[in-house]
Order: structure tokens, then sequence, then C-alpha cells
């Protein structure tokens, strides 16, 4: 008898195991490359990962930090494998590539609308062929800083800019406003004064893919007309300007030398670390007369891969995340305002530059995402370096640009 039931006993306790075993087999399970950025602690993402395990059994998330230089390297390989993430951190212009290939999902079926919502406008910059493939998870919009010791005006049009800019001008002592020359990896200095004119660098189809180039538009020639003005003219801008890239550069306006800088989120803590003790107004970038404020934004994004295993699992941890006592301790921690609007009214960006940056990302546009873009960067460097050196017009500069640019993407 003893032996029967003990049989029976084990018999009950591995029917329990193997239903045990089944039940954890039966959890949804989605795993998620987290990029490492500076000031978000290993703590915040262990927490995290523990929050939403334990208030979602049956729905689990595995956050798997990755150091951003090896980030990509890490999506190749999983991806040739047939073993990506669920979803991962990406630089948003990599969506371009990972659409191409067909290994996308579209974020929008495992996300809630509420949530997707609640993002800001100005912050949706993955949109490929028209659909929002990548949620953006970090963003930095462009803004305008004012040395206060220089000038008190706050710009509401370019062209007040441009009045302010020389009315602060006192070189060698210090210059209205700082501009970029040398050619580099960035083109922000166009992008601030393009938009601001309205204009886009492509025109769109009807599928929502990029057409012709558009540098040569009305809005373009307005805007490089105005940068040449600024520098070549009005002289209000620091000596040397032509050999300083943006990291050359700024430290001009933290040593006290500049009146207005066109930057990011970084200024506060750049300006710290350089002992700048000058009082600062932030403000937005304005449009030319007739134009709204459209500053630049760049962005980090989050992409859903085709190949993953629980996107549904990956969805719901994004809904859980974007809450604004998560998602905004996030976006304090790595020094970005909020992308979402509910932790946009958090305490903790309610300093004036978090604040101005608010409403620059609702207001701004980013990088058109084209495969070629690095390639047309640099031809429109190319265009903005003639004009500066006097060597060709805006108008005839942008026209070679273009024409320049739609050869490279083989459109007629």
């Amino acid at each position: 008898m003893r032996s029967s039931r003990f049989l029976v006993v084990v018999g009950v306790v591995g029917m329990l195991m193997l239903s045990g075993i089944v039940f954890a087999a039966d959890k949804a399970k989605a795993t998620f490359f987290w990029a490492q950025y500076d000031g978000v602690t290993e703590d915040y993402r262990a927490s995290l990962q523990d929050a939403f395990n334990k208030v979602n059994p049956n729905t689990q998330i595995d956050i798997v930090p990755v150091a951003w230089d090896q980030l990509k390297d890490k999506l190749t390989v999983s991806l040739a494998g047939g073993t990506p993430p669920d979803i991962s951190i990406i630089g948003t212009r990599w969506l371009i590539e990972y659409n191409d290939l067909n290994q996308l999902a579209e974020p929008g079926k495992y996300v809630a609308k509420s949530t997707v919502d609640d993002i800001l406008a100005g912050a949706k910059e993955g949109v490929v062929k028209g659909k929002l493939m990548g949620l953006p998870v970090a963003a930095g919009a462009r803004f305008m800083a004012l040395n206060n010791s220089i000038t008190k005006n706050v710009p509401t049009t370019m062209e007040d800019l441009e009045k302010y800019a020389v009315q602060a001008n006192n070189p060698p002592d210090h210059y209205g406003l700082f501009m970029v020359g040398q050619k580099n990896t960035e083109l922000t200095e166009f992008a601030y004064y393009f938009y601001a004119a309205g204009g886009d660098f492509f025109a769109k189809k009807a599928d929502g893919s990029w057409g012709k180039s558009t540098v040569n538009s009305p809005a373009g020639i307005q805007a490089l007309t105005f940068m040449n003005k600024l520098a070549n003219q009005d002289k209000v801008v620091e000596d040397g300007y032509l050999g300083m890239t943006r990291i050359q550069g700024h430290p001009l306006f933290y040593a006290g030398k500049i009146g207005y800088v066109m930057i990011g989120a970084w200024v506060e803590s750049a300006m710290k670390q350089a002992g700048a003790t000058f009082p600062v107004t932030y403000a937005q970038i304005p449009g030319f007369k007739g134009h709204p404020s459209t500053p630049l934004i760049i962005t980090d994004s989050i992409a859903f891969f085709s190949g993953g295993k629980n996107l549904a699992a990956a969805g719901k941890f994004i809904d859980f995340w974007y809450k604004p006592e998560w998602k905004g301790k996030f976006d304090e921690l790595a020094g970005f305002p909020p992308v979402t609007k509910s932790a946009s009214s958090l305490p903790a960006f309610s300093s004036p530059m978090y604040k101005v940056m608010s409403v620059a990302a609702a207001n701004a546009k980013g990088w058109p995402l084209i495969a070629t873009w690095d390639q047309c960067q640099d031809v429109l460097w190319d265009a903005v370096s003639k004009v500066y050196l006097q060597q060709a017009t805006p108008k005839a500069a942008l026209d070679e640009a273009a024409a320049a640019i739609d050869k490279i993407n083989n459109v007629k």
C-alpha cells in the first residue's frame, strides 16, 4: 500500500512538474536588444524588466544590453542566423536597410494605438514609404541658445535673427551668430535654414517613397542666399568659420564669444564642464516670414523584426515601457527630452531648456530616410562651400547639386 501511495504521489508530482514545464513553455517571451546609453543605469534596465515580468506572468521580456558600437554587428549576425530579436533599438537610418531586406514588421500592428498616439508627431522620424516602421526611443530636437550677456532679443523670424545678430556682433570680442563652415559628416547648418524656409530635400512619390531632389527649390535658394549673406555680407559669424566643425566651434559659445547658436541638449552639460557663468535663454529656431518654426530633430528608433518569435509580447512590453513613469525616467537618465506627450508634463522636464525642446520636438522634422543620404549630404556640402567661397551663386550651386543627387538616386 505504501508503495502504491508513493507511486501515486510521485505520479501526481510528476504531472504537476510536467504541467509546470508546459506552462513555462507557453509563456510568450520576447527579446529586446537594448542599446546602452550614457546615464541609463543597469539598475534601471533590470528594474524595468522585472517590473514588466512581474505584472505580466504570461508575457515576459528579456532585455539584452548591447554596447552601441557592437549593436549593428550583433543584429547582422542574429538576422543572418535566423534568430533576430523581436525588437531592438537602432539608429533610425538603419530602417532603410532592414526594410529593403524585408526584415521589419510594422510596429502599429503590435503596439496599442494609444501608445503610438502619445508619441510626439515631430519625433516620428522612422517613416519608410509612408509607414511608421520605427518608434522613436530617443529624440533630440535642435533649438536656439542666446548668451544673455551679449543679447536678450529673442527672434521670432529668421529676418529678426539677422537683425539681432548684426546688433550683437562686436568682433573680435564676440560674434553675433555661430555658423559651421567646414565640410563634415553633418549637414545640420543647411537644414536649419532650409527647414525654416519650408523646404524638403526630396519630392514624395504617391507610394510615399522619395523622388527628385528639391534642394534647388525656392526654399533652398532662400536658405543658402541667407546663409551666405550672414557670413559674407553681414559678417556676423565667427572668424575662421570655414575651418570649423560643430565640435570645434561650439566651445566659442561656451566661452561667451557667441550671441546666438543653434544647438542640442548637450549644451547645458557642455557649458557646465567649460565653466560658463553667463545667463542663457533658450528659444525656438525661427522660420522665415510666412513659415512656422520647423527645427531639425535627430532620433534613434525601436524596430520590430518580422522574424521575431513573440512580436505580440514585444508590443505589450512597449505599451508598458512607454508609460510616463518608465519612459520619462529613461529620457531623464539619458538626458533626452521626452518623445511622448504624457512624459513631457513630468516635473523632471520642467526646466526652461526641456520646455523649449518639447515644443521643438512637436514641430520638428528629421532627415529624409534614403539609403544614399551620406552621398547626398556630400554633394550638398560642396554646394554650400562653393557659395561661401564665392565660386557659384546659390541657384547655380543648388541646381548642380540637385542634378547630381538625382543621378546618385537614378531619378529622372
